[in-house]
């Protein structure tokens, strides 16, 4: 991979050349204009599930069709590999570590493209090398802590690369709101095949991955082999957080229900506090995406 993929939309280039000062004022702006929204016990389950329901391997996704690639002959298997894969194909490799490997996202965000190339994906499930999966230290509008890398030298940690179109990339570059995009040099073995890459696109959290008792919490949802970092279901994750932002007797409920209906004053609290607790994202293998670079 050598280009980044082309974005002209001028607003969101706009968006991802603020610097870190300007982009916190962006977030708290937004943040003081979310209205009060209606709370109940499915809120709280959907903020705790969360990365959501996905296959255990690897899929392609059409629309709302489902194709396992482990269900697939071995010459279907490779020849929907290489469709995709090719760089006729116009397709780039994009790291999904959270909600975006869950089909029910991916059709969320594509489904409505009137082109059927923009409507199906293929999502290669494997092991990336050296980095584990943790949260970012700031919640989401629907209350979760989503994921965000650190590294891990001696690490795998389960992912998903999809191979994305220019029209999805730039939509999924729009709903990672307060991620950062990059390109990250590792190793990413495919689990149905000998397939592996040494560089996908990632998005990582602007505010960090959250550290608990002073490192970072690996998502105990995500499986990983040589694991050194502590892992945390997403409920302990937000309890840690719910501790520092609101109280040492505040749980992740009682989080998740003032971010649905005080979110302009959880936001402050949060950056007091939990934005503090987090280690950012630094690394060599990393390269992180700056407008007017679009040709390097």
């Amino acid at each position: 991979m050598s280009d980044w993929p082309p974005i002209d939309e001028p607003e969101l280039l706009e968006r991802l050349a603020l610097v870190d000062r300007e982009f916190v004022e962006f977030i708290e702006t937004l943040a003081s204009r979310v209205p009060p929204r209606s709370y109940d016990e499915a809120s709280f389950a959907r903020a705790i599930g969360y990365p959501w329901t996905r296959p255990a391997g690897s899929y392609l996704l059409s629309g709302a069709r489902l194709e396992l690639l482990e269900e697939l002959t071995a010459a279907e298997r490779g020849s929907a590999i290489d469709r995709h894969t090719s760089a006729e194909s116009g397709r780039q490799p994009l790291l999904a570590i959270g909600s975006n490997g869950a089909p029910e996202a991916l059709e969320r965000k594509f489904a409505h493209f009137p082109d059927e190339e923009d409507r199906t994906v293929l999502a290669l499930t494997g092991r990336l090398h050296d980095f584990d999966i943790g949260v970012a230290a700031q919640p989401t509008l629907y209350g979760s802590m989503p994921a965000t890398l650190f590294p891990s030298p001696g690490t795998a940690v389960c992912a998903t690369v999809l191979w994305v179109t220019p029209t999805q990339f730039t939509q999924l570059t729009w709903s990672e709101l307060s991620y950062r995009l990059g390109k990250l040099r590792t190793r990413f073995d495919v689990e149905e095949s000998a397939t592996s890459f040494e560089e996908v696109l990632v998005f990582v959290s602007r505010f960090g991955a959250f550290c608990v008792d002073g490192k970072p919490a690996a998502l105990a949802a995500i499986p990983a082999s040589n694991r050194t970092a502590s892992a945390l279901s997403q409920e302990r994750l937000l309890d840690a957080a719910a501790a520092l932002a609101i109280g040492p007797e505040a749980k992740a409920e009682t989080l998740v229900r003032a971010i649905f209906e005080d979110m302009a004053a959880i936001g402050p609290k949060f950056a007091g506090t939990v934005n503090r607790a987090s280690l950012p994202f630094a690394s060599e293998q990393w390269t992180p995406f700056s407008p007017g670079r679009q040709c390097e």
